[in-house]
């Protein structure tokens, strides 16, 4: 009768490591570079959007804006856009019309920016806003 020896730790099977390659790991750096890339060129534009929407939201909520003419209202928002670093819309852009007995703020406005070499991402905002 043979006594058979289980060895701890020798690999099963026919004796091969398993593990990632180094093209398995230059592929995934890739990956990650690109999504990262991605990330820092789109993130801002959202950020500049969410900021003007969040400036917008703060004059809604001001009590004196039924008094306000259109343009008090757009230098409001131009100088909450300037502590804001706001700089690819201004107030002044904003259209701000009489809608049925209620004021109406139009943002309408077009932000790309290039990826690499030709490839842009394209934020489109055509948004109407109650303003009371």
């Amino acid at each position: 009768m043979q006594t058979r020896r289980w060895l701890k730790g020798k690999p099963k099977g026919n004796g091969q490591q398993g593990g990632m390659t180094l093209i398995g790991m230059l592929l995934i750096i890739i990956v990650i570079a690109f999504i990262g890339l991605i990330g820092m060129k789109v993130v801002p534009m959202y950020i500049q959007y969410y900021t003007i929407k969040s400036t917008i939201e703060s004059i809604r909520k001001e009590p004196q804006l039924a008094q306000m003419s259109p343009s008090d209202i757009q230098n409001a928002i131009q100088k909450r856009f300037d502590i804001g670093y706001v700089d690819k819309v201004k107030a002044r852009d904003l259209k701000i019309k009489n809608d049925r007995n209620t004021r109406v703020l139009e943002l309408v406005y077009q932000e790309e920016t290039e990826l690499f070499y030709g490839l842009y991402v394209v934020l489109k905002v055509n948004e109407t806003i109650a303003l009371q």
